[in-house]
């Protein structure tokens, strides 16, 4: 095998506590090809430079504050935009890999030059590091057509974020910039747009920790209005790329009626009865049988129920 270089960012914004632990996670590597830029989103912060310092010493390893607040967004797009290396990373601040994480990924694309990235499982670990659960495997190991990948992901996203590599050359192909307008998504909006550039590769085995954790973002905010402007985002890429794998008109409604409903749980969750009634009204207009659903039912008696029936409806949605 080849020694390419893998570049890899880790954005930071407001927390130190758990940063450490993903700076050493890259630094217990076996494969030894990398170089590390921790991005301090608003910084430079005093407990960030004092859990960073330590490791600046190990010349693969740099710190960099931006100064102005950019978002998680374009921080990214700022670290996977820099360096050279023939592959890049990004891993949250929160997340950490196992020892083989990099040499499996980058063996498999040195094999297989066709694929545009390679992602495997990962465990679910808690605040203090016990794993919880583990994903499971939505494709068998191997290489994958871009069609395949693609409708997989309009279902759901199976891809976590500190799971994948990708080839330098493809993000260049997607454009390098992670959408900001998907503020709470734009991982899952960058995975479809490299997807369509061709195959991927899939790892069976979990060797990443994606952590779960009262501080997390994507626990606090609502994700579902992302996931509805996603729908008609996805179709007009698909519009210009790939025209066979558009859903047809009704399926789309369907699809948006759903978030829709997951939209107004979120609200009402939030004791929003105003909004989420609005939603589920914009639901029941998009797709009129959607009324009988689990979901509507769910969002329906989330709204005009008590705490108590809020509390039942949230705790089974967690």
């Amino acid at each position: 095998m080849s020694t390419p270089t893998v570049d890899i960012g880790i954005p930071v914004y407001g927390r130190a506590e758990y940063v450490v632990q993903a700076i050493e996670s890259v630094a217990g590597q076996s494969y030894p090809h990398w170089r590390l830029t921790i991005s301090e989103d608003a910084g430079p912060t005093e407990p960030i430079l004092r859990a960073v310092e330590p490791y600046l010493a190990d010349q693969r390893i740099r710190y960099a504050g931006a100064g102005a607040h950019l978002g998680t967004a374009r921080s990214k797009s700022l670290l996977v935009a820099q360096g050279d290396g023939a592959y890049a990373a990004v891993l949250d601040d929160d997340d950490c890999w196992l020892e083989d994480w990099l040499l499996r990924r980058v063996e498999f694309l040195e094999t297989h030059p066709e694929c545009v990235l390679v992602w495997a499982g990962h465990f679910d670990i808690d605040a203090d590091g016990n794993r919880l659960t583990r994903s499971p495997f939505p494709f068998a190991g191997g290489v994958h057509s871009s069609e395949s990948f693609v409708r997989t992901m309009m279902r759901a996203n199976v891809v976590t974020t500190p799971s994948v590599l990708v080839r330098r050359d493809a993000y260049r192909r997607a454009g390098m910039t992670f959408d900001p307008a998907f503020v709470h998504i734009h991982d899952y909006e960058m995975w479809l747009r490299l997807g369509l550039l061709g195959p991927v590769g899939f790892l069976e085995v979990h060797d990443c920790c994606y952590r779960v954790h009262a501080r997390q973002m994507s626990r606090r905010d609502d994700r579902a209005v992302d996931h509805l402007r996603l729908i008609d985002h996805l179709d007009a890429l698909l519009r210009d790329s790939r025209p066979e794998l558009r859903l047809p008109p009704d399926a789309r409604r369907r699809q948006k009626a759903d978030r829709m409903l997951s939209a107004a749980l979120d609200a009402a969750e939030a004791g929003q009865r105003r909004i989420a009634a609005r939603r589920i009204a914009s639901a029941i207009r998009l797709a009129p049988p959607k009324l009988c659903s689990r979901r509507a039912l769910g969002a329906i008696a989330a709204t005009v129920g008590g705490d108590a029936i809020r509390r039942r409806i949230s705790a089974r949605r967690s």
